[in-house]
């Protein structure tokens, strides 16, 4: 892994990426949990974004930029994310499960998305799917494998 700071972002630091995000497809809300963003060389490189939801947390918005990418960025942004949490959810797409797995996460029944995610990514559209793609709901937990 590139060696990075890692730490929470304000909204002065991720506000810029936000239209980006919007216009790669992400569905970023600002003032939605904490953001959390690798520095390389005094240089944000990628960020990720938690929040819990009628106590399901949830992990959204993994980017890192073009060229930090194959340097362990997400990686350990992800692990940043789900450090003093005892459970993770996310929603990814078909080609992303292998990555997740690498990581712990479990791939789950839809209907085994917590209540309160599945309400909220509805009123997004994104849940079961996307307009276009399949949706898959993964889960990491402390306590299970």
């Amino acid at each position: 892994m590139t060696e990075a700071e890692i730490r929470e972002l304000d909204h002065a630091e991720i506000g810029p990426h936000i239209p980006m995000l919007l216009a790669e497809g992400f569905t970023p809300e600002i003032d939605q949990g904490t953001w959390i963003g690798a520095f390389v060389d005094g240089e944000l490189a990628g960020f990720v974004r938690v929040f819990e939801e009628g106590g399901a947390w949830m992990l959204e918005d993994v980017y890192v930029f073009d060229r930090f990418r194959r340097r362990g960025l997400a990686t350990a942004l992800i692990a940043r994310a789900r450090d003093g949490l005892d459970h993770l959810w996310l929603i990814c797409d078909d080609p992303m499960i292998d990555y997740y797995e690498s990581l712990g996460f479990s791939i789950l029944l839809k209907e085994e998305f917590p209540v309160s995610l599945a309400t909220l990514y509805r009123d997004k559209r994104e849940w079961p799917e996307a307009t276009d793609h399949n949706h898959n709901a993964m889960r990491w937990s402390r306590h299970f494998p």
